[in-house]
């Protein structure tokens, strides 16, 4: 093997180690820079490593030293440089694994948290081994804290036997008189829908920070019936929401609760038309316990400015909580409640609410999988008739079963497989429905 002749800078260092030897092979070189590197000694380590790099600009070691090498010594733009070609020159997964988390710390230590999050995946998704794999998650975890700036994204699909929520009769009765709406018929088909929130924290200190968030939530129908009532078009199912947020954390304490103050505008669009604005503000209070157990209770208003009708522009007051336990078994049970109460000068519009839930999600893997099941109900109650003499009264309930298949992830994002059926009784039968669906979608592990 050809022997390395190192320069002079790093044979004075080496000399002052006790390293006699001005040449060597280039795994003892590589060696020595990486003994150098964990001295303290990045300078050297970086000479020995471009001297490596040289001799051949695909040596992927060489390469991840000396990224390593160059952010110690602040050198953030050489050092993602080496990291990047280390990633490309790898040919092996602890190669590619080590390359991924050199440019993850080179751009940390640039500031540029948001992409060192994205090679932490990558170093994650390469991991040779489940503690290597875990030593990326950390960092990630680190990093994510760090991060002003967060991105949340969910996708499904979802494939429904009643996608147009259409109700189970489409005759009703009004002044002794039968109607029958020959469009209010259950159509199968897909609903795609999306949700992608971008957050910014500033002025963040040890117990408190504020923040501001702007969201973007959509869904879309296709159609898979053939007999599809005439005048109905998919489109007619469209739903879109831009939400803009502002608010505030904090906590008095370790043992004190962390609080959520916050205020958010939206405004939303039905099919192709712009439906209404809607204000919100929001009081939560969340409650952590060493035992696992939680508690979160939060109040809202909000005042929703219709302009497909000013009628029915509505103020809602909210008041819920949720609490969460481990079991004895390792598995975890949570409940939620939560009252609302929607004034509206619309009969259609005016009503109290009443939300029940519980769910319940499994320590041991079911079929491979992260599995939860939840159950919940709730009730309806209108103020006044106006479709019958009765006014209108409506329970629903609903029960799904979740699979995540974490042994399938992708990139720290693993398929989730989620079986939901509801029904809705009412004593009046046009607001009578049943769905049954199957959601497909990912969620992020970390």
């Amino acid at each position: 093997m050809k022997r390395l002749t190192l320069p002079l800078a790093c044979v004075l260092v080496m000399a002052g180690a006790g390293l006699a030897e001005t040449t060597m092979d280039p795994d003892e070189a590589r060696l020595t820079a990486a003994q150098l590197l964990s001295a303290g000694q990045a300078h050297a380590a970086a000479e020995i490593t471009a001297v490596l790099i040289k001799r051949d600009g695909r040596d992927a070691p060489s390469l991840i030293i000396h990224a390593h090498a160059m952010r110690k010594m602040n050198r953030h733009a050489p050092a993602q440089k080496a990291a990047r070609q280390a990633w490309r020159a790898a040919d092996r997964d602890i190669e590619k694994y080590g390359a991924a988390l050199a440019m993850a710390q080179a751009l940390s230590s640039d500031g540029k948290k948001t992409r060192a999050q994205l090679w932490l995946r990558r170093a994650a998704e390469v991991a040779p081994s489940r503690q290597l794999r875990n030593r990326a998650v950390r960092d990630y975890q680190f990093v994510r804290t760090a991060n002003p700036w967060s991105v949340n994204f969910s996708f499904g699909i979802n494939p429904s036997d009643n996608v147009n929520n259409a109700p189970r009769d489409n005759t009703f009765v009004l002044g002794g008189i039968i109607f029958t709406n020959p469009a209010a018929v259950p159509i199968s088909g897909l609903s795609i829908s999306s949700d992608t929130t971008l957050r910014y924290n500033f002025n963040v200190q040890t117990t408190s920070r504020n923040f501001v968030a702007l969201r973007w939530t959509e869904s879309h129908v296709v159609f898979t019936d053939d007999n599809v009532p005439a005048g109905v078009s998919a489109s007619d199912y469209a739903f879109r929401k831009l939400e803009g947020r502002i608010g505030r954390d904090w906590t008095r304490g370790p043992d004190k609760p962390r609080q959520t103050v916050s205020f958010s505008f939206g405004q939303l669009w039905s099919g192709n038309s712009h439906f209404a604005n809607e204000y919100t503000v929001e009081w939560r209070q969340a409650f952590t316990r060493d035992n696992g157990r939680s508690f979160v209770w939060d109040a809202s208003f909000g005042h929703s400015d219709r302009s497909d009708s000013a009628i029915r522009s509505n103020n809602t007051y909210t008041l819920g909580g949720r609490w969460s336990r481990p079991t004895g078994t390792g598995d975890r049970i949570s409940w939620d409640a939560a009252l609302s109460r929607t004034d509206s000068d619309s009969k259609a519009i005016a009503h109290t609410r009443v939300n029940a839930g519980l769910q319940y999600a499994f320590a041991k893997p079911v079929l491979s999988a992260q599995a939860l099941i939840s159950v919940s109900g709730e009730l309806r109650q209108y103020d006044d008739p106006l479709y019958s003499p009765q006014a209108r009264r409506d329970v629903k309930a609903t029960i799904s079963g979740s699979l995540l298949f974490v042994d399938f992830d992708t990139y720290g994002f693993a398929p989730k497989l989620t079986l939901e059926a509801s029904q809705t009784n009412s004593n009046q039968t046009r607001f009578e429905t049943r769905n049954f669906g199957l959601n497909i979608g990912f969620q992020s592990l970390f």
